[in-house]
């Protein structure tokens, strides 16, 4: 999430930037190296900053909300917990400058990971790649001002490129950049149907209040379990089938079926608890993933509405992720997840074809 939200910030610091070389239209006038110069003189002048930020996603009629309470500190302090959905009500992940810290209410346990010094800081990220790729792959068009939540805002409509591939996911994004501070203030981003696939919107909104180093120490309780992870453990790796079961702490399940034409692709393993298994068509995706149930900081989008089945004689769940047919299960310890556009009953071929 924390990544997420980086990469959606400096997307719009971008078209902020843009902004203040005065016309959008001579944007096409300056080269990627000037625009982030800017940028970064601007970026500077932020010390601490707060917000909620709410993000609802809709896909296939449904909608799912997320709330989350952010505070960062210049050059390297961040402090992110959630507040919705239920199932992550209470998380809390805090970068001190060395080490980041994550809770989990629900098991009551803390991960803690040690920082390399390129990993610390909440705004470290390369604004001369990132505009190069915007302005190569977007029409970017300034819509005038607007007031939110009591802040004056710039306007944007921002539209793929019809030869890049961000057009087959998206039509067009319009958002909100704070005009003194270049910060994110909203966004809603539309699906290639016209209708809104994404709204965020950044609320009570702080800039330099001078936020306590108080607010970024983690303190853990006496009875919450801690587990230590490096850099490296968190690391997707692709992998074949072989080097997947070779780095793996548990037995991986393969499905002997699979439907005509479907074939695996790769396999992606995260530290040792943790694979994906991708299967292709050639057109079409179909996603397998493993876990050790309480073992890895690993949560799986819940089922809206599921529908009980049987898998060998263990119960359970189908349904509908994001318009995305999904069937979970257990077994022997291990959580499964199965997700692709085929229909239910050719999943439970799949899932029950697993061993």
């Amino acid at each position: 999430m924390k990544k997420e939200l980086k990469q959606i910030a400096a997307v719009l610091m971008v078209l902020a930037a843009v902004l203040f070389t005065g016309c959008v239209d001579q944007v096409s006038e300056m080269t990627a190296d000037q625009i982030a110069a800017r940028m970064e003189a601007k970026q500077a002048s932020i010390k601490d900053f707060s917000a909620t930020i709410v993000m609802a996603s809709s896909f296939g009629g449904e909608t799912e909300t997320m709330r989350v309470k952010i505070m960062t500190k210049s050059p390297d302090k961040s402090r992110f917990e959630y507040i919705e959905p239920a199932e992550l009500a209470g998380r809390v992940m805090v970068t001190n400058g060395s080490t980041m810290w994550g809770y989990d209410p629900a098991k009551n346990r803390v991960t803690k990971m040690e920082l390399r010094e390129t990993e610390c800081g909440p705004f470290d990220m390369d604004y001369t790649e990132i505009i190069r790729s915007l302005l190569n792959e977007t029409d970017i068009s300034y819509e005038g001002t607007e007031s939110v939540n009591g802040r004056s805002a710039y306007v944007l409509n921002i539209t793929p490129m019809d030869e890049t591939e961000l057009v087959q996911d998206i039509t067009n994004t319009r958002a909100w950049v704070d005009c003194e501070n270049w910060m994110l203030l909203g966004m809603e981003i539309y699906d290639p149907d016209g209708n809104l696939a994404v709204k965020a919107e950044y609320r009570d909104i702080t800039f330099n209040t001078g936020i306590p180093d108080s607010e970024f120490i983690f303190e853990v309780s006496e009875d919450a379990v801690v587990v230590e992870e490096s850099f490296e453990d968190r690391m997707p790796r692709r992998m074949t089938l072989e080097e997947a079961r070779d780095n793996l702490s548990f037995d991986l399940k393969t499905p002997l079926y699979l439907p005509d034409g479907c074939e695996f692709d790769h396999a992606v393993v995260f530290g040792e608890n943790r694979v994906s298994l991708m299967y292709t068509n050639g057109s079409e995706l179909l996603h397998i993933s493993e876990w050790v149930g309480d073992a890895v900081d690993h949560i799986e989008p819940e089922i809206s509405d599921p529908e009980v089945v049987s898998i060998n004689g263990t119960d359970g769940e189908f349904g509908s992720v994001f318009g995305i047919n999904t069937l979970q299960w257990s077994a022997g310890g291990i959580e499964y997840s199965l997700s692709g556009t085929i229909t239910k009953e050719e999943m439970l071929r799949v899932a029950e074809s697993a061993g």
